[in-house]
């Protein structure tokens, strides 16, 4: 089975942790089907929106000059190729991540596009209920599968030091409006002021995995305070580790956060009411799970996740073309 990856994320030399999820993803499927390959073609939005104009015909001369059995898409935008008629029959996958589809981070000509792209997939990944709603107006067959999380590199601290002044993590650069920092920074002010609490405060960027692993195994909480998500990455790394999470009510997060310890979901984006659960996840007043064993339940490990994947592959193409691959390889 040979898969065409299409993604405006994916590790580079340069930065080797953009968009790894992906790569891990794909690599968890290859490491226990051994008859799935994969080619990447990224897209590097990054340097220009120009990139995706230029992908249309790179991609449509890769897929006219190879044999594929399947097309995965990461990314609405991704898809623009899809607009251009494809020569050849294949099936279509795409994962949808957030912004892509979810009008409230502000990316409307994206989103209108993504509605347009959706037709033309065979298959539609989701990461939460709310895009799931959304997708099914424009194409039937859908799946929630959130992306994984490598519970081998987030891994709990042996024993957590125990100091006076908590460190709270900010889980992105606080430059990104969608990430709504003045928020984080109200409450963190409201803990200090209101709630007598000595802490300090640290955003997540440009930092290696390892440097990301250290630091929520060595802080005692995460506060999230984003406007929109899909299914976000920090917040199930962070649970691996076993990290304590106070969040908006946004993507998946409340579901993911459900019965685990010191960790919450505020009803609304008041400050107040974060910097109470905040309080409360601090001083250890709210019961549930450890983070890292309700990610194993919801089975979002990398292999787990990979399995639904290959399950919607298989679905995609038919066993005829399958036994015809299989013999080529």
């Amino acid at each position: 089975m040979k898969v065409l990856l299409v993604t405006n994320m994916y590790p580079t030399p340069e930065t080797p942790y953009y968009g790894i999820f992906v790569k891990e993803q794909m690599e968890a499927i290859c490491k226990v089907h051994k008859e799935v390959s994969y080619t990447v073609f990224f897209i590097d939005g990054r340097k220009s929106q120009k990139e995706y104009l230029k992908s249309i015909f790179a991609i449509h001369k890769l897929i006219n000059k190879n044999e594929f059995d399947l097309i995965h898409v990461h990314y609405g935008l991704s898809g623009l190729f899809l607009l251009k008629k494809l020569k050849k029959n294949i099936p279509v996958v795409i994962t949808l991540h957030g912004g892509d589809i979810q009008i409230e981070q502000g990316k409307k000509i994206q989103v209108f596009l993504t509605k347009l792209i959706l037709k033309k997939a065979d298959w539609t990944i989701t990461l939460n209920n709310k895009m799931d709603t959304i997708v099914k107006q424009y194409m039937p067959f859908t799946k929630i599968i959130p992306c994984s999380v490598d519970i081998n590199t987030f891994t709990p601290a042996e024993k957590r030091t125990i100091e006076n002044t908590k460190r709270i993590i900010f889980p992105s650069d606080r430059s990104r409006v969608v990430k709504n920092y003045p928020l984080f920074k109200n409450v963190v002010e409201i803990l200090k002021s209101k709630y007598k609490i000595q802490c300090s405060t640290v955003e997540i960027k440009n930092m290696s995995r390892s440097e990301v692993s250290t630091l929520y195994s060595t802080s005692d909480l995460m506060i999230m305070t984003s406007i929109s998500e899909g299914s976000p990455q920090v917040i199930k790394e962070a649970m691996a580790c076993n990290l304590p999470v106070v969040s908006t009510n946004v993507g998946d997060v409340a579901n993911l956060l459900k019965g685990v310890k010191n960790s919450a979901v505020s009803k609304s984006m008041d400050a107040d009411m974060l910097a109470e659960l905040a309080y409360q996840a601090l001083n250890n007043k709210i019961e549930g799970i450890d983070g890292r064993d309700k990610i194993k339940q919801m089975k979002l490990d990398d292999d787990s996740i990979g399995e639904s994947l290959f399950d919607i592959y298989n679905r995609l193409i038919p066993p005829s073309q399958a036994v015809k691959n299989n013999k080529s390889l």
